[in-house]
């Protein structure tokens, strides 16, 4: 292991002048530094270790998130579907149906998170391919709903299944 590159009251370099000197420094203060000096390796090799397992569960990290943006788009029958506003779409449906909450068409829009004339063209594609589908709001009949319908919300479960196994 090599030395620390800078003199501290406590380094190597410091203890080795005691030592070529002939210094006989006190047995407490020597055990102070010693202390010391441990206390200093301790940490550098945790540091050290602890940058090697954030290395090395990013990149397991990435690894599972190019394997299950796969499995998603396996399961959507689409590629890049994982990384669509559709996707997203699809997502915020998905939330919302658990929380029994209804989601109209603008709101949907602005959840796909994308200009809104992309984020049409995606709801009017998932509509075509019987994912989700329009409910006209009762009580407004300038505004719409959407929702999954059975076939979306079991694509979604089981891309979100697949998702959280890969």
């Amino acid at each position: 292991m090599g030395r620390v590159d800078y003199k501290s009251e406590y380094s190597l370099d410091r203890l080795e002048e005691f030592a070529v000197a002939g210094a006989q420094p006190d047995s407490e203060r020597l055990a102070e530094k010693l202390q010391a000096l441990a206390i200093e390796l301790k940490n550098i090799q945790i540091s050290k270790a602890r940058s090697g397992w954030v290395n090395a569960g990013l990149a397991e990290i990435a690894k599972s998130l190019y394997s299950s943006r796969r499995c998603v788009d396996t399961v959507f029958d689409h590629e890049g579907f994982a990384t669509s506003p559709g996707w997203d779409v699809m997502l915020d449906l998905y939330q919302a149906h658990e929380a029994g909450k209804r989601i109209s068409v603008s709101s949907a829009c602005i959840g796909a998170a994308c200009p809104p004339t992309t984020a049409l063209r995606w709801i009017q594609a998932l509509e075509s391919m019987d994912l989700i589908m329009r409910v006209s709001d009762p009580t407004d009949k300038r505004r719409s709903f959407v929702q999954l319908t059975p076939k979306g919300r079991a694509a979604t479960e089981r891309a979100l299944e697949l998702y959280c196994a890969a």
